[in-house]
């Protein structure tokens, strides 16, 4: 009867993570990832990176200076991609690379564990995670450090030149994988925290060897700009400092299991806190954990998956006789809770992959309990259920900086230098892509790939850097030169004092997605901008005109605008539909989807002649 009911339990769990790989895989998966799809902005600074340094160009995305912004061993990868099979080859092999790097760590899973059907069921499940099967495909380093992550926990117990060697590709491949590493090498040298050091204190001056050499300093160039920036911002917002402690604790609240450990994997972690908590943790009190989340749950409190997931562990199997925590799974939990806190509560800057690695925590709390077949079960089925958890990121907004990174030649002579914050797909597609005759030079100004721009921006002087650059235009959401603090990524008190985006910038174009944005104030459309009084203004195309059409069968048109003038699109019964409106004068790269396209004649709003047929 035992044996009968281990077999049921043992099919049970195999088939609900088979379920939960399918699922997942066939949900998850993008064949055609792209910049409106899975790919980010960051991701074509490792692009930049990789295609120059086979170019011969060296370790560089802003033009003129070698950059530690990138992470350097998922880049060095990406090298031989582009020295093989060109830089165009790059968003392709590196979403699918991805992948594969995906499936190498349920691979391992399944074959670096001991009980092997327990590691099958748990590399299964990894499969299917659906925030690691969209972040695997997203151009960066994602994957790579989440196959780091479960090395290091498999690996822990290995020799000891193969973890730090382990390590050192670990810290390589994400710096905050350091935090992992500290927290495994305390378990291995447990008792002599002196020789724990010896790794963690390797891995940590190879990283900093190879930013001195790369950048410059210490850290990587994109470790200080972003999160100064946004606190900079939140202090000129808040200069009292009267909410301070509320953004403190808005930010820290995360941390303590919230979102970000949900997002990974809410039962997955939910089973780390139960297996760490349970050995020691008085039967007696077995539901009290459970009273405390309902009771958080009542006064209103969220992101509780996690806790409660716990709590009903703690509930249904107290702990019958005493036994050891397990140290292990206890450090490797607080190695990567470190990440999150690095990215919550110190930096105020979250983004869902770096969330990506708690998953290996998650996978480490299943093949500790999963002795229990049936629980293998459970976990598969409620991976399924939290679906809905990890929502698509709204990336069609990049389309424009796609467009702006093309086509920066149709309002720009070739060779001008660009000053861009969100500078990764435009740098790619005006420099790295171009043609020679039709090139552009884009400088990087938040300074996460360019510690020139960083150093300006602190000093209040990006205007005189700019200058110093030989920088006359600038390409951007228009939020990038506001000078209102409490608007996201603000960056106009950073040019000078006296800086006033409406005086100092001119709008020469922009290229945009009708009734698209990013989600943000000021991010309805990449805008160029010609610094007022250095050099001349480029001229103006007289007449609209069709650029060309797309895979997909949309059409990009150019429509130099006058101020005040509205875009229309004449549908089948003779009627017409706004497509934009401009303020000012400016030429428009408007990207027309083949829903859009109504008749093909395009009109100003007031005049009955069209100002554009297109051929359908």
């Amino acid at each position: 009867m035992q044996l009968r009911s281990s077999r049921r339990g043992t099919g049970l769990a195999l088939a609900a993570a088979g379920a939960a790989a399918i699922f997942g895989l066939w949900h998850g998966l993008a064949l055609v990832p792209d910049a409106a799809n899975r790919l980010r902005d960051d991701a074509f600074y490792e692009f930049t990176w990789a295609a120059n340094v086979a170019a011969g160009r060296g370790p560089m995305v802003s033009d003129g200076v070698s950059t530690s912004g990138v992470q350097l061993l998922w880049s060095l990868c990406l090298v031989p991609v582009a020295w093989l099979f060109g830089a165009a080859a790059l968003p392709v092999v590196a979403a699918w690379l991805g992948f594969g790097l995906h499936c190498l760590a349920a691979l391992w899973l399944w074959l670096g564990t001991r009980d092997r059907f327990r590691g099958l069921c748990t590399g299964l499940c990894w499969l299917g995670n659906p925030l690691l099967v969209r972040e695997c495909q997203n151009g960066q380093e994602t994957a790579l450090a989440c196959l780091a992550a479960v090395g290091l926990w498999l690996r822990r117990r290995g020799s000891a030149s193969a973890f730090a060697v382990l390590s050192v590709l670990a810290v390589l491949a994400r710096t905050d994988l350091l935090a992992v590493v500290a927290g495994l090498s305390l378990v291995r040298c447990e008792g002599r925290p002196w020789r724990a050091a010896f790794v963690p204190a390797l891995c940590l001056a190879i990283s900093c060897g190879a930013n001195m050499v790369l950048g410059g300093g210490l850290l990587a160039d994109s470790a200080l700009p972003m999160a100064w920036l946004w606190h900079h911002n939140q202090a000129l917002d808040d200069p009292a400092g009267e909410g301070w402690l509320a953004r403190c604790w808005w930010f820290l609240r995360p941390v303590l299991l919230g979102g970000p450990f949900a997002l990974a994997s809410a039962m997955g972690w939910g089973l780390l806190v139960f297996a760490v908590v349970r050995p020691w943790w008085p039967a007696s009190l077995r539901l009290l954990p459970l009273l405390l989340v309902g009771i958080a749950k009542a006064l209103g409190a969220g992101d509780l998956a996690v806790p409660a997931f716990a709590a009903v562990w703690l509930a249904l199997l107290p702990a019958r006789r005493r036994r050891g925590m397990p140290s292990a799974l206890l450090w490797f939990g607080l190695g990567l809770l470190a990440i999150t806190a690095l990215h919550w509560a110190v930096r105020w800057y979250p983004r869902d992959y770096y969330v990506a690695p708690l998953a290996a925590g998650a996978a480490a709390a299943l093949l500790h309990v999963g002795r229990l077949r049936w629980m293998l079960a459970v976990f598969a089925i409620a991976q399924i259920v939290d679906w809905p958890r990890v929502a698509p990121e709204p990336l069609l907004g990049q389309t424009e900086m796609t467009m702006a990174g093309r086509h920066l030649d149709l309002v720009l002579p070739a060779g001008e230098r660009v000053g861009c914050f969100n500078s990764g797909i435009v740098t790619f597609h005006a420099d790295v892509l171009a043609a020679p005759q039709r090139r552009h030079a884009i400088l990087n100004l938040d300074g996460v790939v360019d510690a020139r721009a960083f150093f300006a921006l602190q000093a209040s002087a990006l205007d005189a850097w700019l200058d110093a650059q030989r920088v006359r235009f600038v390409v951007d959401n228009p939020v990038q030169f506001a000078v209102d603090p409490s608007l996201p990524h603000a960056c106009g008190r950073l040019f000078r004092a006296d800086f006033d985006p409406r005086l100092d910038l001119v709008e020469v174009a922009r290229f945009d997605l009708p009734f698209v944005d990013n989600g943000r104030p000021g991010g309805d459309s990449m805008r160029l901008y010609w610094r007022r009084g250095r050099g001349e203004r480029p001229t103006r195309p007289a007449q609209a005109r069709e650029i060309g059409a797309c895979a997909d069968g949309a059409r990009l048109v150019l429509w130099p605008a006058a101020a005040g003038a509205t875009l229309q699109v004449e549908a089948a019964d003779g009627s017409r539909s706004p497509l934009l409106s401009v303020e000012v004068e400016t030429v428009v790269l408007v990207r027309l989807g083949k829903d859009l396209l109504g008749t093909g004649r395009l009109f100003e709003a007031g005049s009955d002649q069209p100002v554009l047929v297109m051929p359908l």
